[in-house]
């Protein structure tokens, strides 16, 4: 009887080394993995924790949400960038797909909600009534409107999705100075769909960013080097 079991335990183990691995992503790490997930847990252990505070509860909860969410997609996409599992991949998509929206409405409100306790220098007080062109000192003409972008800072970033039809951009961009924005990553309207013309997903480029129609909109965009 005891040979019986051990022959049976003997053919179920060979039974098992023939068969294919049910999940390979495991059997062996990408290389590099190993040093990439050591940052993401020292990321996500320091991030929040060096959040500066306003005093403020609500401009306080948007910035440690920001924190989180940030952390969520670096965690994701490191995965989506080591990781070989099609479920997790798919997981992780997910997950920086939906906190990429969610930062986008969080900026969006930070944007819409800066502080005022600035001096009011964007509106410039009405120019006074001209008196008469005379011959010796003729009136200068007024300057026209200039178009968006013509004086906005330009910012280099990559591109991380493309949605023409919607008039979309998702850029994982550097700190918008006009903006008040850090480096980040968001997803940008489009007032003019021509400008994503050209432009597609793994794209570095430089771009401008303002706000168009109360939203946060990339008004010019080139391809980087």
């Amino acid at each position: 009887m005891r040979r019986m079991i051990v022959a049976a335990a003997f053919a179920g183990a060979m039974a098992s080394a023939m068969l294919p691995d049910a999940n390979p992503a495991l059997a062996q790490a990408a290389r590099g993995a190993a040093a990439a997930f050591e940052r993401v847990r020292d990321v996500m252990a320091t991030r929040v924790r060096d959040t500066r505070l306003a005093g403020d509860p609500d401009r306080d909860f948007a910035a440690l949400l920001l924190a989180h969410h940030e952390d969520l997609v670096f965690l994701a996409r490191t995965q989506l960038e080591y990781g070989g599992d099609t479920r997790l991949r798919e997981i992780a998509q997910k997950i920086v797909d939906e906190q990429q929206r969610e930062i986008a409405e969080v900026k969006d409100w930070q944007v819409r909600n800066k502080p005022t306790n600035l001096p009011a220098v964007a509106q410039a007080a009405p120019a006074p009534a001209l008196a008469a062109p005379s011959q010796a000192a003729p009136t200068q003409a007024a300057s026209p409107s200039l178009p968006p972008g013509t004086d906005l800072p330009t910012v280099s970033g990559r591109v991380e999705k493309v949605d023409a039809s919607a008039g979309k951009i998702t850029i994982d961009h550097q700190a918008i100075p006009n903006l008040g924005m850090d480096p980040m990553t968001m997803v940008f309207r489009t007032p003019d769909p021509s400008v994503l013309k050209g432009v597609k997903a793994g794209d570095k480029v430089r771009f401008q960013a303002d706000r168009v129609n109360g939203q946060i909109s990339v008004v010019k965009i080139q391809k980087g080097k």
